[in-house]
């Protein structure tokens, strides 16, 4: 959660060999990505079914799977951890729902965040998940702005829902748009969600939302390193994984902001820049 997490991290990697990571999102796939560099033995432990699975589809899910697997991450999906084993204060080891016994000489838990709002809560703003602003990042406090990962907007690559983005390019410019309205120049948040992982060799570019998508189409060839994964709601596209094509992934944009209606034959013809079928 912060700088001295970190620290305390790096301090003690000399003295360990077993890691456990628990939770198979974008931290905890960074996180074994960087420490397997360290010659470490390392278990990522998730609880559903597959890695990013409230992130990604299922083809993205298996193909990094497959990706850490190579690099020497073991990953148990499926699981929780029922137990922390410890002698005093050190920890020991892990057992699973399964009944398994781990050994960690570290463990590293990234299984989201609950955002600290309590205090903006009890002095009147509005909120459940988060608090709640307006197109300006406005809470329902009227002198009070939030941003970043604790602000529930209303987002319209998300079909108007309520969400939160835990991202940086989010905090960035929902910031950019607070100060505006505090400087008389009110000016709504539309902005386009974007993301981007490095693990391994692998740079991982996201642009949209694809939660509720209802299809998906593989452009280029998986086994190469190099393709995207293009994600449609009823037959429009609304979100883009690219895998080492950062082409697809600044051309795909416009598609997505359009939410175009291609077919799928087109958009996985490689010989065919997504620029074109806007």
């Amino acid at each position: 959660r912060n700088r001295a997490d970190i620290d305390n991290i790096k301090s003690t990697l000399n003295e360990v060999q077993n890691i456990v990571i628990v939770g198979g999102g974008y931290i905890g796939l960074e996180a074994a990505a960087v420490l397997q560099k360290f010659d470490k033995k390392i278990t990522i432990i998730e609880n559903s079914d597959r890695i990013l699975s409230r992130m990604a589809g299922s083809e993205l899910s298996t193909f990094l799977e497959d990706t850490h697997r190579k690099n020497g991450i073991e990953i148990r999906t499926n699981q929780n951890i029922t137990s922390f084993i410890s002698d005093g204060d050190t920890v020991k080891g892990v057992f699973l729902s399964s009944g398994e016994k781990l050994k960690a000489d570290m463990i590293i838990i990234g299984i989201g965040i609950l955002p600290s709002v309590t205090p903006l809560i009890n002095a009147g703003a509005e909120g459940k998940n988060g608090v709640d602003v307006n197109e300006y990042c406005q809470t329902t406090l009227k002198d009070i702005f939030v941003v970043g990962d604790c602000a529930s907007h209303k987002n319209s690559f998300a079909d108007g829902q309520r969400i939160r983005l835990e991202s940086v390019q989010n905090a960035n410019d929902q910031a950019i748009t607070a100060a505006k309205m505090i400087m008389k120049n009110p000016t709504p948040y539309t902005a386009t969600p974007w993301f981007w992982s490095n693990q391994y060799h692998l740079k991982l570019q996201t642009v949209g939302l694809s939660t509720g998508y209802d299809n998906t189409v593989i452009r280029g060839d998986m086994t190469s390193d190099s393709f995207s994964v293009i994600y449609l709601k009823e037959d429009r596209v609304i979100a883009i994984d690219s895998i080492n094509s950062t082409k697809d992934w600044v051309q795909g944009r416009k598609l997505v902001e359009a939410r175009a209606k291609v077919p799928c034959s087109k958009l996985s013809d490689t010989d065919t820049p997504l620029k074109a079928l806007l």
